[in-house]
């Protein structure tokens, strides 16, 4: 008894799987509008009046209608690539550079700070609008050593809508002039660390803007410009912190680094775009689990000029890059460059 219908039971379950499949294959019409042909004006017996069926939203040129070549293919969306989200202070470091990125324009950061050095008892020496600037008197630290003072600058950050704030230390040895480089680093990190608590604290508590918003900047410091096979993104940054942040974009964005050379300027890089759908159970148990293609690229970053660099993509091999799979790369290497 169990043997006839354990050979009954295969032929059914083979029956049932291909109803399923039948009854799961869809016609695409995601092409029907393309191919969508003009029907005839309705004709009317004579003596009846065609006002009421008047087009009162007929399109100018319609008349001359033609179908456009080839196939038009919808680009998958690309995943919301932003590495600051509202109301988020961060400390960035770069070999041994660290600054303070938040959202927010510059105009709106500046009054913050004057109330940090307020909360502080640090006293403005000096205050330049234009240039971001704000500079305390000389101070004579707690723990003993010489006279101390500090500078803050504050910029738009790479990423529009962003805001960088700069701090640099200064010991007193006699000269009014500031150093390129904070000469203690341990005090100017302990100084970052504070403003950074006291912003994410207080963000929203000064709504106030400064004269410092009309200077505008909120465009951001990365731009993507050009058309086709001559896109780029240009990054106004100096050149080696251009290069870091571009390879810390790479890794964030799920590029593999195979290999960089600075001397040549360029990334040799491997990526699989990521999946914008779940393929189901189903089409997984018939098919296997499909994986996109591994793309290879080469990412050149080119200086043009000292704090201007273009960031160029192309294919390992040579081969022509589609015009769409550029604009998509590189805008999502553009979402993680900050």
């Amino acid at each position: 008894m169990s043997h006839s219908m354990r050979r009954v039971g295969l032929p059914l379950l083979v029956v049932g799987l291909s109803v399923v499949v039948s009854a799961c294959a869809f016609r695409d019409r995601g092409q029907d509008y393309r191919r969508a042909e003009l029907s005839k004006p309705l004709e009317l017996p004579a003596g009846v009046s065609s006002e009421t069926l008047g087009d009162k939203y007929s399109v100018p040129g319609i008349e001359r209608y033609q179908k456009l070549p080839g196939e038009f293919e919808v680009p998958p969306p690309e995943p919301i690539a932003r590495n600051v989200g509202r109301s988020e202070v961060r400390i960035q470091r770069l070999d041994n550079e660290a600054w303070i990125l938040m959202d927010g324009v510059p105009g709106q950061i500046w009054p913050q700070i004057r109330a940090f050095m307020n909360a502080a008892s640090m006293e403005v020496a000096r205050a330049d609008v234009e240039q971001g600037l704000l500079e305390s008197t000389w101070m004579q630290p707690s723990k003993g050593g010489a006279a101390e003072r500090f500078r803050f600058r504050v910029e738009e950050g790479v990423q529009a809508g962003t805001a960088e704030v700069h701090i640099t230390q200064a010991v007193n040895d006699g000269s009014d002039r500031w150093p390129a480089r904070s000469v203690n680093p341990d005090r100017e990190m302990e100084l970052v660390k504070l403003l950074a608590q006291f912003l994410a604290d207080t963000q929203g508590k000064h709504s106030a803007v400064s004269v410092l918003a009309k200077r505008g900047g909120t465009k951001g410091k990365i731009f993507l410009e050009g058309e086709g096979d001559y896109s780029f993104l240009r990054v106004q940054l100096p050149y080696d912190r251009a290069w870091g942040a571009l390879g810390l974009a790479l890794e964030k964005a799920g590029f593999e680094i195979e290999e960089a050379s600075q001397n040549v300027n360029k990334f040799w890089v491997s990526y699989i775009p990521p999946q914008t759908e779940d393929p189901g159970w189903f089409k997984s148990f018939l098919f296997g689990d499909p994986r996109p293609p591994v793309a290879r690229y080469v990412i050149e970053m080119k200086p043009v000029a000292d704090e201007e660099n273009l960031v160029y993509l192309n294919y390992q091999k040579g081969r022509r890059l589609r015009d769409a799979e550029r604009q998509q790369v590189l805008e999502r290497i553009k979402g993680y460059l900050y």
